[in-house]
């Protein structure tokens, strides 16, 4: 089966684009770009670009919520890369999301469609940057770096795995500078794993717009996998239509980005907020924001989410190991080993080997020691094959020590 380049070069796309004629002088389609899309040729100093251009009111409902306003950043600055990212203007921050030609990147995938937004007063200033033909990709890069030209925060979804390198590689094959070096970057696939995983279906923004946004797209939208094929659609025959579908999957992608910062920014930054409460995400909440060394607040979150009905066990076990480890943190030990044996009677094997080593460096109790390492052997078969034998080792280990510090 040809591969998406193996496909474009088919069509007439080859790196180099010297010989590339563009769709309308090929099959002189009846339809313009302009009769389609609502943007318009401008003009950059590498030639014309194709660019739609909207601003969308902060007041607009993006399913069941409004935009809203930029989010207080404050949060981020628990994160060590982004340390100084609140001292940042709302203005600066750049909403950016893609659409290309293939995955796998190099100098034969091109970067067709750039959806961007920026804040501005009281609405998003949104645009699309167009490809129309290859020959053309410098005034898509100029155009693209003149609206981004300021930016000091990207903020994107897999934008560090997908759109960002993919970007810059462009800008590389032309022989320009990286203008998206020294910037922040705002993610929001990785704190989404880590905050909803357990919790949802998948971690897509699709997703995450249907459960967390209350957002259903409309028909005119596509999955992201046929962008492509629209694409080579357009290039073969010329004809324009195909792209509308397109533009609005990557507007709502990039409108999306925007909501979603400031969905994910406020129930960070107030987690125990009454209308957050009973939603089930609390325990991976906490969880978060113990791995942020903010520790305090990971305690009153976890003590809130273990009192919430319903939690399945291994949330609850979860929840409880990391409460645990704050009480361990903080020097409560007898809260910690009474945690600990809450989660060793839910089978958790680390509970167990923490309460052993409780046993037999604080207490000195070897007996209560080696009581709690053969409990953790008796849990061995719950774990996967590739933790047993590490684990295994360990604890034989601790029961021969333990059995002769216990005969000494």
């Amino acid at each position: 089966m040809p591969s998406l380049t193996e496909k474009l070069k088919s069509l007439g796309v080859h790196v180099g684009t010297s010989h590339i004629q563009p769709p309308s002088e090929r099959l002189s389609p009846s339809l313009a770009l302009v009769d389609v899309l609502a943007g318009s040729w401008e003009s950059t100093p590498q030639g014309d670009c194709f660019v739609v251009r909207k601003n969308v009111p902060l007041s607009t409902a993006h399913g069941s919520r409004k935009l809203s306003g930029p989010p207080d950043l404050v949060f981020y600055e628990s994160v060590g890369h982004l340390k100084g990212i609140s001292m940042i203007r709302p203005e600066d921050i750049l909403f950016i999301d893609t659409e290309t030609t293939g995955l796998s990147g190099g100098s034969g995938s091109y970067v067709f469609l750039v959806g961007a937004a920026r804040y501005k007063r009281d609405s998003l200033n949104f645009a699309q940057f167009f490809l129309q033909d290859p020959g053309s990709e410098s005034a898509q890069l100029s155009a693209l770096e003149d609206f981004a030209s300021t930016a000091k925060i990207i903020v994107s979804y897999n934008g560090k795995s997908f759109d960002l390198p993919r970007i810059k590689t462009r800008y590389r094959y032309h022989g320009w500078p990286d203008p998206f070096g020294d910037i922040y970057h705002l993610d929001l696939l990785h704190i989404a794993r880590r905050l909803w995983k357990a919790h949802l279906p998948g971690c897509t923004l699709g997703d995450l717009e249907t459960n967390l946004l209350g957002l259903q797209r409309k028909s005119l939208d596509i999955p992201g996998w046929k962008v492509s094929e629209h694409f080579y659609e357009y290039l073969h025959t010329g004809d324009p239509a195909p792209l509308e579908n397109i533009f609005y999957h990557n507007e709502i992608d990039v409108i999306s980005l925007a909501a979603l910062l400031r969905y994910i920014t406020d129930r960070l930054s107030n987690p125990l907020r009454k209308k957050f409460l009973g939603q089930g995400d609390l325990v991976s909440i906490g969880v978060y924001l113990y791995s942020l060394h903010q520790h305090d607040q990971a305690k009153k979150v976890l003590t809130v989410a273990l009192s919430e009905p319903n939690l399945s066990d291994e949330l609850l076990q979860r929840g409880k190991e990391y409460l645990a480890a704050i009480h361990k943190r903080t020097g409560d030990y007898s809260l910690a080993v009474q945690v600990w044996e809450e989660c060793a009677a839910l089978g958790s094997i680390e509970s167990c080997v923490e309460l052993a080593k409780h046993a037999e460096h604080k207490l000195s109790d070897y007996e209560n020691g080696i009581h709690w390492t053969l409990t953790a052997l008796d849990l061995l078969d719950s774990l996967p094959p590739n933790k047993q034998l590490r684990f295994s080792r360990q604890l034989d280990h601790r029961l021969q020590r333990l059995k002769l510090k216990a005969k000494r």
